[in-house]
C-alpha cells in the first residue's frame, strides 16, 4: 500500500467545504477558504480576475498537468419580492423542481444576514386537493417564506441575493450525504491528492484549478485553460450512480462501493484513450478500486480544456454519487478515498 493510500479520510474537511454557501458568481466564503487551504499545499498561488483558485505546483519536467474542480453549487437568486414578503427564484444551475417543495433554504440577505426560510409552492395543502390535481410543481411556482412581514423583509433582502440549501453533511452508514457534493467532494479530493504528494516534486508541474460557474456554462474552467494552456487536463467531478431501484443494469452508470469512475466519455469529451488506459494502469498497479464511466448526458470541465487553445489531451475522475443535483447527495467513502489515491 503506497503512502498516500494510509492518509486518513478528513470528514472535517469535507463537512466545511460542503456546507460552504456558493452558487455560480457568488463562490466568495468557498474561494476563500480553498485559497488558504491551497497555500499550504502549493509553491504558489492566486486568485485570477473571474474568481478561479490558482494551485501551482512545480515540477521538474517541461509539461504541465492542469487539475479542474469547480467550486460552486447549484442554487437560486431571488428575482421578485411581493408584498407579503414571498421571494421568487431565478434557479442558477439545474434543480429538479420536483425535489424542491418543503426544503428548507437559507436568503444570504445584502446586509449580511443569513436568513431561514422553507420553500413551497403555490398550490392547495394535500388535504384539499383532488387526485386529478395532483401534478409536479413547476420552477415558476416555488416561493421562499423567510417568516417575515413584507417591508421586514424589504429590509435584508433584494433582487439578486444568493439562496442556497440549508443541510449539513453528515455520515450515513458507508457513505456520506449532503448538499454540493457537485463538485466541491472533488475540491476536497484535490486538495487531499495535493496533500498526499507532500514534499515530493512531481514530474510535470501541476495546476490545481478550483474552478467558478462550471453549473452554467464551464465558465471558469475555460477562461483558466486558456491562461495554464496545459499539456494535459484532468477535470474532477462526479458522476451518476444509478445502482437504484428503478434503474437497469445497462443504465447503472456507475455504482457505490466500487471505486473510483474513470471515464471514457460524456456529451462534453470523449477522453484521450491513453489517458484513459494510463488511468486504468495506475488503478490497477497500485490496488486502487475503479470502474469505467460512459455518461450519455452531463459534462465536466473537461469539455472546456478539451478545446483550450490548440486543444489538450482531456479526462475526468469521476466519484460516483446518488441523487445528484438533490439537497442529499450520496458517496462512499471507499470511493472518495479511491479517486483521492489514484490522483495522487
Amino acid at each position: 500500500m503506497t503512502a498516500q493510500q494510509n492518509q486518513p479520510f478528513d470528514f472535517d474537511l469535507l463537512k466545511t467545504l460542503c456546507e460552504l454557501p456558493g452558487i455560480g458568481g457568488r463562490e466568495d466564503a468557498v474561494r476563500a477558504f480553498v485559497r488558504e487551504r491551497m497555500s499550504t499545499l502549493c509553491d504558489e498561488t492566486s486568485v485570477d480576475r473571474l474568481g478561479n483558485v490558482v494551485g501551482i505546483k512545480r515540477g521538474s519536467g517541461g509539461q504541465t498537468v492542469m487539475l479542474a474542480a469547480h467550486m460552486d453549487e447549484i442554487g437560486f437568486l431571488v428575482k421578485h419580492i411581493d408584498d407579503k414578503g414571498f421571494l421568487r427564484l431565478q434557479p442558477v444551475g439545474g434543480f429538479d423542481p420536483r425535489v424542491l417543495p418543503a426544503q428548507r433554504v437559507i436568503v444570504h440577505g445584502f446586509k449580511g444576514d443569513a436568513l431561514r426560510g422553507v420553500m413551497a409552492t403555490q398550490s392547495k395543502p394535500i388535504h384539499l386537493l383532488a387526485g386529478a390535481e395532483l401534478s409536479a410543481p413547476k420552477l415558476d411556482e416555488v416561493f421562499v417564506d423567510i417568516g417575515l412581514s413584507g417591508d421586514e423583509v424589504k429590509e435584508k433582502v433584494e433582487i439578486g441575493d444568493m439562496v442556497v440549501m440549508d443541510r449539513t453533511v453528515e455520515r450515513v452508514g458507508n457513505n456520506v450525504i449532503g448538499k454540493a457534493f457537485d463538485d466541491r467532494l472533488c475540491v476536497f479530493a484535490m486538495l487531499e491528492a495535493l496533500k498526499a504528494l507532500g514534499d515530493r516534486q512531481p514530474n510535470a508541474t501541476i495546476v490545481a484549478v478550483a474552478t467558478v460557474q462550471e453549473e452554467v456554462g464551464l465558465r471558469g474552467a475555460r477562461t483558466s485553460a486558456f491562461n495554464v494552456d496545459p499539456d494535459i487536463g484532468v477535470a474532477l467531478d462526479v458522476t451518476l450512480a444509478m445502482d437504484i431501484p428503478g434503474g437497469s443494469e445497462q443504465d447503472t452508470v456507475s455504482k457505490l462501493g466500487e471505486g473510483a469512475a474513470i471515464k471514457i466519455m460524456d456529451s462534453s469529451h470523449i477522453s484521450n484513450h491513453k489517458l484513459v488506459q494510463h488511468f486504468r494502469q495506475l488503478a490497477r498497479e497500485n490496488d486502487i478500486p475503479h470502474q469505467m464511466e460512459v455518461l450519455p448526458r452531463g459534462g465536466t470541465d473537461a469539455g472546456a480544456m478539451v478545446i483550450n487553445r490548440g486543444g489538450a489531451p482531456v479526462i475526468t475522475l469521476s466519484f460516483p454519487t446518488r441523487y445528484i443535483h438533490t439537497v442529499n447527495e450520496m458517496c462512499a467513502v471507499s470511493d472518495i478515498q479511491a479517486g483521492i489515491n489514484l490522483l495522487a
